[in-house]
């Protein structure tokens, strides 16, 4: 396409002059087909054509802007994919790092040709995701555009009580600003996101009464019990065996029986590991013999003892 010739001061700039200008800047003005991206940077344009299994765009970190188009009053804003990188420390799942692949409007950011976000002056692009209550990653990651700050939650385990929280988080990667009447980028995030699910979890393990006790989920602690005994006495032992703190006695063992030619061999009180065994109420008869001064039986009394 021709350019129209160069002028001097004070010539004239004529209507054929200045449509030759403009049909030469449209013949040269870049548009990138199917599979193609336009790069623009201060030394020009370049196209980009990402090959199969190769990393498209190596030079540009991820979620960066590749594109800003008007459309009426809001900008078609497209985005270099980034990936959530979620991460399993001391897991037998496999594999132990996933990567998710966020979308917009239900299209995969590593799509060809990639999709066009709408976004207005004063909004801010993020990517949301969302976990179970053990942190996992339970769904696709979404970009979407919002004017105002988003509010998520961590996500946290089941307590003893049965409680427990899914988590939804969202990461800031952009906004979208104005400069003398052109879209600006003030940018947040430039890296894949990383989510590492490593909020500490327990259980109590086997039966009886429970250590852990409550997990306060204003503050998201956990509260344990402690277990002892009195120092003024050594008929309990607390012992830590593996997994189990065993309440236990001291190892002794006895009974308590009355013997005599009027009394039963039967033990009245029994006890083992110094823990009484004996069950039930018991009665003792005691079988008194009543003497004079000069040891002449006079009555037999006889005495029941619950």
């Amino acid at each position: 396409m021709r350019l129209p010739a160069k002028k001097k001061p004070g010539d004239p700039v004529l209507a054929t002059d200045w449509n030759l200008l403009l049909d030469a800047i449209s013949a040269r003005t870049p548009r990138p087909g199917n599979g193609l991206e336009l790069i623009a940077s201060s030394g020009g344009f370049a196209y980009s054509r990402p090959g199969a299994g190769v990393a498209q765009n190596p030079h540009l970190p991820p979620f960066a802007v590749i594109g800003i188009e008007k459309e009426n009053a809001a900008y078609l804003v497209t985005v270099k994919e980034g990936w959530v990188i979620e991460r399993k420390p001391k897991t037998t799942d496999s594999p132990t790092v996933l990567f998710h692949i966020p979308t917009a409007d239900g299209t995969p950011l590593d799509t060809i040709p990639r999709p066009q976000i709408a976004m207005s002056i004063g909004q801010t692009l993020w990517c949301k995701f969302t976990t179970n209550s053990m942190g996992e990653i339970n769904a696709p990651p979404e970009i979407i555009a919002a004017a105002d700050e988003q509010n998520g939650n961590h996500h946290y385990p089941q307590d003893p009580e049965g409680s427990g929280s899914d988590g939804t988080y969202f990461v800031k990667l952009f906004k979208l600003d104005e400069d003398d009447g052109s879209p600006k980028v003030i940018v947040y995030q430039q890296s894949d996101i990383e989510h590492w699910a490593t909020l500490w979890t327990g259980e109590n393990k086997g039966d009886g009464s429970r250590v852990f006790k409550e997990h306060d989920e204003e503050q998201n602690r956990y509260y344990f019990r402690t277990i002892k005994h009195r120092e003024t006495q050594n008929q309990i032992e607390v012992v830590e065996n593996g997994d189990i703190i065993r309440v236990q006695g001291n190892n002794k063992d006895g009974s308590l029986v009355l013997v005599g030619s009027m009394m039963s061999n039967t033990p009245l009180v029994e006890w083992q590991d110094g823990l009484v065994t004996s069950e039930g109420e018991k009665t003792l008869t005691v079988r008194e013999l009543m003497v004079c001064e000069d040891g002449t039986p006079t009555a037999v009394k006889f005495l029941t003892i619950p």
